[in-house]
């Protein structure tokens, strides 16, 4: 068993604990975290964004989802962690677990409750409502610890929360105002009949105030807690990010330091209505709203507001994909002369990349860690390689490449599965596959009786004609210089949903920039993902159509046209033709004649 696991169980024995909770989140709900919060990572060992630990005197368990199974697989093996497969059959969540658990210790020990500790503010208070309930449900004796970080006492070293600098969006950037998009939010509270809104999700702080900044690794936001009312508005800071400059554009908001928030939150009238997006607003925070008042628990007007961008982001986001798209196409020529060549591994490979993005000044960041795997690493869905696992590039197969880039104008996300070398007939045939279920999405038309399910099953025919599916969603959102996943709006697994019914709150609209990103997994032989950023619109019919962003050729050797219809075929060209016409005026010489033989016709 891993010590940091053993020192957890003292700390749990002296507080009088019999399960401890650790989730990957932050005081926001956020995917992605500062090094501060990386405590599920430092007590499991397993560094995948999305997990949650569970611990026990005699006992612990891992969640995770299926991107991250094999990589969970083998970071857990000889730690004494048992991996808990998510929505996979007969493997319960961890609400169900935790109630076995009650159960079990209430038939044991009728004398005293079952204690659950976790920090509440890390823990999102749809997962602590959702957990205090079914066990309330299941009649189970149960006490909360809901303040104890005890995770953080075990890690000694832990590093600080230090605030970056707040910087601000240029409106030529961001297309609204403040004031207008603060205006916007005070209607859609009116007419909720909400007297305050609590923002408390990072990138929504970030959007509504069109500033950014660097608290979170690849994603440039801040730490930062809104509270609007009809006639004020407050912003929640840590000491130092502001600036006198930009603190002095804030107008309409009063700056308060950042954990003042519980006090404010705390005070709100007792006979008020107060909007919060449980999903990201932490259970301890969320306690502090009066016992009296009215919450109104949906996701906020700024979270639905910001995933439907402007003309002004949408041209942004165009500009960063050209100039995404040189840099990837640059990559691919380098890689593709340099595979087998002695000193090139994954590692070397996405080091590469990030220095031809960041040849352009408009790219301040990545947007996530390269995704780089190799032959049978590629078939880790979110593979990450380590100075351990970093593996030679061989001139043979596939290297899969998934990777992104923060921009001033936009932000990038794109999966290219490149033939470093010659290719087995499965592996043709697989990526073919791969490439029919993308070119579905690209050109699905999405008709008014339609939701994006149905999008999903039809985006998965051809996988599951040969068998096979991926094991995560077909399509996600995507922020426009803030985060590379942007919910609610996703294209969800039709096989992970019980009732094929759309959610208003993550249908497909005009405006909405989202992935298309199939792909296939073979353990031990190789992965494809193929995964372009496409911007959705109206077709002057009542249909909404997408057209690509990302500018990038496909893998032209890895296509078998017998597999591909003629539609399919003609959609190729078409995007080969726009690629290459779009990025060769700003190539080199050779650079463009290689991109003319990648992209001539099928």
């Amino acid at each position: 068993m891993k010590k940091e696991i053993i020192e957890l169980r003292k700390l749990m024995a002296e507080e009088g604990v019999d399960a401890y909770f650790v989730p990957s989140g932050d005081f926001h709900g956020s995917e992605y975290v500062n090094e501060y919060f990386r405590t599920r990572a430092f007590l499991s060992g397993f560094t995948g964004s999305a997990g949650e630990l569970l611990v026990t005197a005699d006992g612990a368990w891992l969640w995770t989802d299926g991107r991250y199974f094999l990589q969970a697989g083998m970071q857990l093996e000889g730690s004494g962690i048992e991996l808990m497969k998510m929505a996979e059959p007969d493997v319960p969540t961890v609400t169900e677990f935790i109630i076995s658990l009650a159960s079990k210790h209430n038939e044991d020990h009728p004398e005293k409750s079952f204690v659950l500790g976790y920090d509440g503010r890390v823990v999102t208070a749809k997962f602590g409502k959702e957990v205090c309930a079914k066990l309330a449900e299941a009649g189970c004796r149960a006490d909360f610890l809901i303040t104890e970080d005890l995770g953080g006492k075990v890690w000694n070293d832990r590093p600080a929360i230090i605030p970056g600098k707040i910087w601000e969006l240029p409106l030529s950037s961001a297309g609204v105002s403040t004031a207008d998009k603060l205006a916007a939010v005070r209607r859609e509270m009116a007419e909720k009949g909400a007297g305050s809104l609590l923002i408390t999700d990072l990138m929504e702080c970030a959007w509504l105030l069109n500033l950014r900044g660097s608290d979170v690794l690849y994603t440039p936001v801040f730490f930062a807690f809104i509270l609007i009312t009809a006639d004020s508005a407050s912003l929640y800071v840590m000491d130092g990010a502001l600036d006198d400059e930009i603190r002095g554009k804030l107008e309409g908001f009063e700056v308060k330091e950042y954990s003042g928030i519980y006090d404010d939150v705390a005070a709100l009238p007792e006979d008020g209505k107060v909007w919060l997006d449980p999903g990201t607003c932490n259970f301890a925070l969320y306690n502090r709203v009066p016992e009296g008042a009215e919450k109104i628990e949906a996701h906020t007007p700024a979270a639905m507001m910001k995933i439907v961008k402007n003309d002004a982001e949408i041209e942004g986001m165009r500009r960063a994909h050209i100039l995404d798209g040189i840099a990837v196409t640059k990559f691919i020529r380098w890689l593709k002369a340099e595979a087998g060549k002695e000193g090139l591994t994954e590692i070397s490979a996405a080091d590469r990349l990030e220095a031809l993005r960041r040849e352009n000044d408009e790219c301040f960041d990545l947007s996530f860690t390269t995704i780089a795997g190799y032959g049978p690493d590629g078939a880790i869905i979110h593979y990450s390689a380590t100075p351990e696992s970093d593996t030679a590039v061989d001139a043979e197969g596939f290297l899969l490449v998934d990777s992104g880039g923060q921009y001033k104008g936009g932000t990038t996300d794109i999966t290219r599965t490149i033939a470093v070398g010659p290719l087995t007939q499965e592996m043709i045939d697989g990526y073919t596959t791969v490439l029919k279920s993308h070119l579905i999405m690209s050109m699905f038309r999405l008709e008014p009786d339609m939701c994006s399910l149905d999008l999903d099953i039809a985006a998965r025919a051809p996988m599951r004609a040969i068998g096979h599916d991926f094991n995560h969603g077909l399509s996600h959102g995507i922020g426009h210089v803030l985060g590379v996943h942007e919910g609610p709006n996703t294209v969800r697994n039709s096989n992970r949903v019980k009732e094929h019914k759309p959610d208003p709150d993550t249908e497909i609209k005009a405006g909405m920039i989202m992935s298309n990103e199939p792909g296939l997994y073979l353990e031990g032989k190789f992965g494809v993902r193929i995964e372009n950023l496409v911007v959705f619109k109206e077709d002057g019919e009542g249909n909404i159509v997408n057209e690509p962003l990302t500018c990038v050729p496909y893998e032209r050797k890895a296509i078998n046209k017998a597999l591909l219809t003629d539609e399919e075929i003609s959609y190729v060209d078409d995007y080969h033709k726009w690629v290459r016409d779009t990025l060769t005026p700003l190539l080199d010489e050779e650079t463009a004649a290689w991109l003319a033989d990648e992209t001539a016709p099928l």
